[in-house]
């Protein structure tokens, strides 16, 4: 059996555990849920109507607590678009977990406007409050396991998911940034975040460095003494012994500005085993 199977395995067996209903959200008394793949949604946060995409896999049981991804689109994108390429919809079915694809608002980046996200303050940030708000009316309507809730996101929502990590750590368990970075913001999370990054080395949009520097910032922040020697048929750099037990990650490949089609898995699996720490 190969190590990675042996992970899988792992991940699947530590995700059955149920716990008790007190233990998580209003969500876990409904006998009943809403299942289905692209559901459109829309929350209203202080008076601005926010829409999302939600997928749940009918591999869902009402009353069982499951992990929830959150999935962010670049600058310019949607969330439909992510929805259809970054292949957690897929995933969810198979690991049974719900994945929800926020949409962005309009701001300015790169010197036009289009659709993404308010990166650049913490203070009464809308993204944050909106993820806050979406994450309250999810864990009422569904069975959340509140120690599994993760962040991932492509580009400027790569940068979004650092923020949460930065300002929802006691929310969000890990992050996932693909082709990202952090802005020019102090980050001081309230507990230990793990966090796995991605990186492609030809990337002309967000230059590499900023991955490695986004790396070398949650290695720090999560108090990292050291690094994991890594064989050749490695392809992710790991820290090690970081405090609360999280895991920090560095994973760079061959390509440009792109969501990296192992990412997904990989991500998948760095979450299943990285659960809110106490």
């Amino acid at each position: 059996m190969t190590g990675r199977t042996l992970l899988a395995l792992f991940a699947s067996l530590l995700l059955a555990t149920d716990g008790a209903a007190s233990d998580h959200p209003d969500g876990c008394s409904r006998a009943e849920i809403a299942k289905g793949s692209r559901q459109d949604r829309w929350i209203d946060v202080g008076g601005v109507r926010r829409t999302f995409i939600l997928d749940v896999p009918e591999t869902i049981e009402p009353r069982r607590a499951v992990p929830l991804i959150l999935d962010f689109h670049g600058f310019g994108h949607s969330a439909e678009g992510v929805w259809r390429v970054s292949g957690f919809r897929e995933l969810g079915v198979r690991e049974r977990f719900i994945t929800v694809y926020p949409q962005g608002l309009d701001v300015r980046m790169l010197g036009r406007e289009g659709p993404g996200w308010d990166i650049f303050v913490l203070e009464g940030n809308r993204e944050i409050a909106f993820v806050a708000r979406l994450l309250d009316v999810l864990e009422n309507e569904y069975c959340i396991d509140r120690s599994r809730v993760f962040a991932t996101g492509f580009s400027n929502g790569a940068f979004l998911s650092h923020l949460l990590g930065c300002a929802l750590a006691d929310r969000i368990a890990a992050i996932a940034p693909v082709s990202g970075g952090a802005p020019d913001l102090a980050c001081k999370p309230s507990r230990p975040v793990s966090a796995i990054v991605y990186h492609g080395r030809d990337d002309q949009i967000v230059p590499v460095d900023r991955g490695r520097r986004l790396f070398q910032e949650w290695k720090k922040l999560d108090a990292c003494p050291g690094m994991r020697p890594r064989s050749d048929s490695e392809a992710c750099e790991r820290a090690v012994d970081c405090a609360g037990g999280v895991g920090v990650e560095y994973c760079e490949f061959d390509g440009a500005h792109r969501w990296p089609p192992q990412a997904t898995g990989r991500i998948w699996e760095f979450f299943a085993t990285h659960p809110l720490t106490p």
